[in-house]
């Protein structure tokens, strides 16, 4: 006899405690100071949260997405296009556009969802890979604080970025 999928809560408390569980498992056998494991606390979360959000089924339209005036041109001279050309290079947006499946102009408005989806997702994990340097910082734990500061900003400031300047290219009045 076949079980009825499990209800949604219930998947998504699986998938945090796994995310959480992992990072555990590798803080044990690779030590908490490694950067495999705030790689593996970082992923986790972030393949949990890919699934929570959607859940949770948020509007994402409050003021907060609304990219202000010179914002993307600020991102632009912190490098935002030098991050999106290395993940070009590694295969990340071939396999995002997939996972997405933008199919062309006519996508573009789940295209602009999926982006808020990401931009919340990497403010989410950013904000508690912050919350975690802060508290290694306070015990003076600075390697594990170095490790949960530098994943924070190239896992998850620099694509909160590259999501806004993306943003702000699609929403922008077109040129005429």
């Amino acid at each position: 006899m076949k079980r009825p999928p499990a209800p949604a809560a219930a998947r998504l408390g699986v998938g945090l405690l796994a995310a959480l569980g992992g990072a555990a498992l590798s803080a044990r056998l690779t030590g908490p100071r490694s950067p495999v494991t705030a790689i593996v606390l970082h992923a986790g979360l972030m393949r949990w949260s890919v699934d929570a959000l959607p859940a949770t089924q948020p509007e994402l339209s409050g003021a907060w997405f609304r990219v202000r005036p010179g914002e993307a041109a600020l991102y632009r001279r912190a490098g935002v296009y030098g991050y999106m050309r290395l993940l070009r290079r590694l295969g990340w947006e071939r396999l995002r556009r997939e996972s997405v499946g933008f199919t062309g102009r006519a996508a573009l408005t789940r295209l602009e969802r999926a982006g808020r989806e990401a931009e919340t997702n990497h403010l989410l994990i950013g904000s508690l890979g912050l919350l975690v340097a802060a508290l290694a910082a306070r015990r003076r734990a600075w390697t594990v604080a170095l490790w949960h500061l530098l994943l924070t900003v190239v896992l998850h400031a620099y694509p909160v970025m590259l999501q806004r300047t993306l943003r702000a290219r699609l929403t922008r009045p077109p040129s005429g």
